[in-house]
């Protein structure tokens, strides 16, 4: 009861040091998150930064001003509503870019503190740089760093998504797999194909890679069921899977508003693993759902009809309306439920929802929902943290160390007391001869 509060470097723990990653934070304030000019500047500031004691924000401004010259920063921040007017100099954004940035930063150290809170360790310690954007983070006793790990980095971005079906898909993909294969056996429109071999090389690349699910037919009703998921990558497939989005062949194929987002990852009847793969509706030029995490006022855990591990979430007054909107708009069709994005369910709209009440479930343990729905209460952080070092510090005394350093002492005395005696009898002895 009366237990003594040690430190991180006597009963062990994590440390982790934090960068406040503000490349979202940029797309976010965009008019155009895609802007190849915008990432282009985002990504020549991150490579600059590993050799540079300058600010991420600083870094970026002068790499848009070098690729697209003076007084053209404002062009893709500036709005109607925007704290950046139209035809605002480079100092005034810059300025106004340093200000926003400096709120997102203290922002993210509030809410990482709140979680940290809820996490339960008693006596933290979280320190913030905010000149560097750098957030300092000691928790001692614990021993689920994986846990912790998710905990300090999600940026509890949740997102409600209309969704394609696979039928909706089916010509856009066949294109792509098309285009795909001619593109990897270097066949082109303007060159005629002589060696017909080929053909029969790379056949069906992009369809091999994600696993198209077929709809099914009631046999009763004779009605098609179609899934939530238009296919699957296998775990190990995935980077293949993305450097294949990010081929023009594939790309230009496809709906300009059509995103592909993955599930939470599985197993099969053989035990590979695989991610279910969703095919999501986005609003040309921008990453922003239909639905987005503000709409949610209260979120728990709970568990499902099933009995399984749930998150239960109710909106805002105006989130419960679009809500209402959303599922009004797609009765008898999926709605995917995404958390940084990572697509958690893709529950069937069987009617309207205008009571502002939506749930999450999947394959949850308790003390993940219990997680998941901490994170959400604490809100999202736009500057997601990214943990840049980290040191998982073992206990140098714990229960059995105190108890052996007893014994220890003990034996010790008893030696040094004998020896005592011992010295002390024998001056007498000497004495008495």
């Amino acid at each position: 009861e009366n237990e003594l509060s040690l430190g991180l470097d006597l009963q062990g723990g994590l440390s982790v040091t934090m960068d406040v990653a503000l490349d979202d934070f940029l797309k976010s304030l965009s008019n155009n998150s895609r802007d190849p000019q915008l990432l282009a500047a985002i990504k020549n500031a991150n490579d600059a930064k590993v050799n540079s004691d300058a600010d991420f924000i600083t870094l970026f401004k002068d790499a848009y001003i070098k690729q697209a010259g003076p007084n053209k920063l404002s062009s893709i921040f500036a709005g109607a509503g925007k704290e950046i007017k139209p035809g605002a100099s480079d100092n005034e954004v810059y300025s106004k870019l340093k200000d926003l940035s400096g709120g997102a930063i203290k922002e993210t150290y509030k809410i990482l503190s709140k979680r940290i809170d809820k996490f339960g360790v008693a006596q933290p310690v979280i320190n913030l740089d905010e000149n560097k954007g750098i957030i300092n983070v000691e928790l001692a006793g614990v021993d689920n760093v994986e846990r912790v790990e998710k905990l300090l980095t999600a940026s509890a971005n949740l997102q409600f998504w209309e969704v394609y079906r696979i039928d909706e898909l089916g010509q856009s993909l066949k294109t792509a797999d098309e285009n795909l294969q001619n593109y990897l056996n270097g066949i082109s429109d303007t060159v005629k194909v002589i060696d017909t071999t080929l053909k029969n090389k790379n056949v069906n690349p992009f369809f091999q890679i994600i696993n198209p699910i077929n709809p099914q037919q009631d046999p009763k009703t004779g009605k098609v069921n179609y899934p939530s998921a238009i296919g699957s990558v296998a775990s190990n497939e995935v980077d293949k899977f993305n450097e294949f989005l990010e081929n023009d062949a594939v790309k230009l194929a496809l709906p300009a508003d059509c995103r592909f987002m993955l599930g939470v990852e599985e197993k099969n009847e053989k035990g590979q693993r695989y991610f279910p793969l969703y095919a999501v509706k986005t609003q040309l030029g921008t990453d922003r759902a239909p639905l987005e995490g503000e709409g949610v006022e209260e979120a728990s855990q709970s568990y499902d009809e099933l009995g399984r591990p749930s998150i239960k979430m109710g909106m805002t007054p105006l989130g419960a309306k679009t809500w209402g909107r959303l599922t009004t708009k797609n009765v008898g069709r999926p709605i995917a439920i995404a958390l940084d994005n990572i697509i958690y369910s893709a529950p069937n709209i069987n009617e309207p929802i205008m009571g502002g009440s939506s749930e999450i479930a999947g394959s949850f343990t308790v003390e993940q929902a219990q997680d998941l729905a901490n994170t959400l209460k604490s809100g999202k952080v736009n500057a997601p943290a990214k943990i840049v070092a980290k040191t998982v510090v073992g206990p140098t005394i714990g229960e059995a160390g105190l108890i052996g350093g007893g014994k220890a002492f003990f034996i010790s005395f008893i030696v040094i007391f004998a020896l005592m005696l011992l010295y002390y009898n024998t001056a007498g002895w000497v004495a008495n001869i």
